[in-house]
């Protein structure tokens, strides 16, 4: 059997391509940039767990130090610190090895739009069910980047799609927080560790001679 292409077939497959070519490129580039967004939506979780790792280490000069103890008992504490995952890990092949390998530029966010944050707080705790407040130690690891969408789908999605992450972390208070949370033990603090030898000291607070197993009240200082 022998086929023939009319003039008329030729045009029609001519119409057809010119309709589905954009359509079709369209889409895979929308596909590819899904891609794209979706791994810097992952490293940007990721980065956040690494940032809720490393702020939740413990500085003993900061945290179970006698000065740090010294310096919250006289209503001084030293200030709450806590790491900030460098933002450059989001550009690394792997940020937890050494030397790490940067990425391909396929998989790089935006030029300067990657950000990172860590704040760590004293936090009160008063939820329903509790018999008295809580004192916890509060971090909030913040993680934002950006990754510019294809020229041919920016009508559509904008010109820059931001990917963020937020992440809380909570932990036991350190001893140094607690003594300046707690009037009580600051008391018992400094009546353990004031000289007594001295005259011209001023006189030490009075010693804890009952024991109660309720709730300790917080003091002012506890910011």
């Amino acid at each position: 059997m022998q086929s023939f292409v009319t003039r008329g077939s030729r045009g029609q497959a001519l119409l057809e391509t010119a309709l589905a070519l954009p359509l079709f490129l369209v889409a895979m580039f929308g596909v590819i940039w899904a891609l794209q967004t979706g791994v810097l939506g992952e490293r940007v979780q990721l980065l956040a767990r690494y940032g809720g790792m490393v702020s939740a280490e413990i500085n003993p000069y900061q945290q179970y130090s006698l000065y740090a103890a010294y310096n919250a008992a006289s209503g001084s504490p030293l200030p709450i610190t806590c790491a900030t995952p460098p933002p450059g890990l989001i550009t690394d092949g792997a940020p937890l090895a050494a030397p790490a390998a940067g990425t391909l530029p396929f998989w790089q966010p935006s030029t300067g739009s990657t950000t990172a944050s860590t704040a760590c707080a004293h936090l009160v705790e008063s939820g329903a069910g509790m018999s008295s407040p809580m004192l916890l130690g509060s971090s909030r690891v913040s993680v934002s980047t950006a990754s510019d969408a294809p020229v041919a789908l920016q009508g559509l999605l904008g010109a820059r799609q931001q990917r963020s992450a937020t992440l809380n972390g909570f932990a036991s208070p350190d001893m140094a927080s607690l003594i300046a949370c707690f009037g009580e033990l600051q008391a018992a603090f400094q009546h353990s560790t004031m000289p007594q030898s001295d005259p011209s000291a001023p006189a030490p607070p009075a010693p804890i001679t009952t024991y109660d197993t309720g709730a300790l009240s917080m003091s002012g200082s506890c910011s």
